[in-house]
């Protein structure tokens, strides 16, 4: 079983765009002694580095440090506190959850999304979402004064409150920011099963700034110039009453051939199939033209870089509650390990041929 202790960490803590710090903080901590050094870009990534005086071509994983939530957009004068979204959500999901401020001072004070009162409602009202720029938070104060008193200000960040936990079958997973959080903890996973090995270069990237736009990853792949890169994303599973398409919790480790901003290296494709094959590691393909990860940009920097992007499945993702499964998580490590190990130049040629 994974140690669910490094994923609670990450998934617990709250890191919307921009405000990666405490994410990337507890990551950096975690990676001493694991790796030989650590650098950051200029947005906030933190970069671990293991074996770069190797020869052989140098390998990067880039995981997301970044989750979606909001930033106070204003404070009105009975103290309610208006939105401004901070990636992609769906107004649906929000409506009575529990979500956190993090002042600039670093408080947390808790409060959760207002609605309409349910009761006679029109059908009208009901058969519509509310407008995302209509979404508050209510803190339970009395005035805009009393909402200012506990250091509240415009700009703060409001990240979801939930805890990580497992569910009734102990393998599934539940908590928010497991869109990227649990890849982050992936690569935490993979230094640890590599500690103390000898391998390919290795540069191991938390990114900041995925949701609005993949920027991290760009500046990462600047400070790094790889060879070799793998994006490691969540990807939707289709596995419930109300997402049907071919990917599953528990069905392993996700090849996602296209989405909306990359292809995948064909060759790259074939050899991670074939790892996967003769080691007995479970995979899914995820074929979806839509979504994106940090592909988008690692593969198109510099000369052009093989690379391809690795997905965990997720139940409900951008919302306070989403699921994934351990096998899955346990598939995704178990493959990264092997193909880090055994990556050298002859083979790396075999990708770029």
């Amino acid at each position: 079983m994974i140690d669910l202790s490094v994923l609670k960490s990450l998934s617990d803590a709250k890191g919307i765009s921009s405000c990666e710090e405490t994410v990337c903080g507890i990551i950096e901590e975690k990676m001493k002694g694991l790796v030989d050094d650590v650098r950051h870009d200029g947005l906030g990534s933190v970069i671990g580095m293991k074996c770069y005086d190797n020869k052989g071509p140098k390998i990067m994983i880039a995981t997301h440090a970044d989750e979606v939530g909001f930033f106070v957009r204003d404070i009105d004068e009975n103290g309610f506190l208006k939105l401004t979204p901070v990636g992609s959500w769906w107004s649906h999901m929000l409506l009575g959850h529990n979500f956190t401020v993090v002042t600039q001072q670093g408080k947390e004070i808790k409060g959760f999304i207002g609605s309409m009162a349910t009761h006679g409602l029109p059908q009208e009202i009901r058969s519509k979402t509310v407008d995302i720029n209509d979404v508050y938070l209510d803190l339970g104060v009395a005035s805009r004064q009393e909402a200012l008193d506990l250091g509240i200000q415009i700009g703060d960040m409001v990240a979801p409150d939930t805890e990580l936990r497992r569910m009734n079958n102990p393998k599934y997973i539940a908590g928010k920011a497991l869109d990227n959080r649990v890849s982050c903890a992936v690569g935490l996973y993979i230094l640890e099963r590599l500690k103390n090995k000898s391998h390919a270069p290795l540069s191991f990237a938390a990114t900041a700034q995925e949701e609005p736009g993949l920027r991290g990853a760009r500046t990462a792949t600047d400070v790094m110039h790889p060879d070799l890169a793998f994006a490691i994303d969540t990807t939707l599973a289709g596995d419930t009453p109300m997402n049907k398409n071919c990917n599953r919790l528990g069905g392993g480790v996700v090849l996602s051939m296209i989405d909306s901003n990359t292809i995948a290296s064909r060759p790259l494709i074939r050899y991670v199939e074939n790892v996967c094959k003769r080691v007995g590691i479970p995979f899914q393909y995820a074929v979806f033209a839509d979504g994106g990860t940090d592909s988008g940009n690692i593969h198109k920097s510099f000369e052009g870089i093989v690379n391809m992007t690795l997905s965990i499945p997720i139940r409900y993702m951008h919302t306070n509650q989403s699921v994934i499964h351990e096998d899955d998580v346990e598939a995704c490590v178990d493959l990264l390990t092997t193909i880090i190990e055994e990556m050298d130049e002859a083979t790396f040629e075999t990708l770029i041929s």
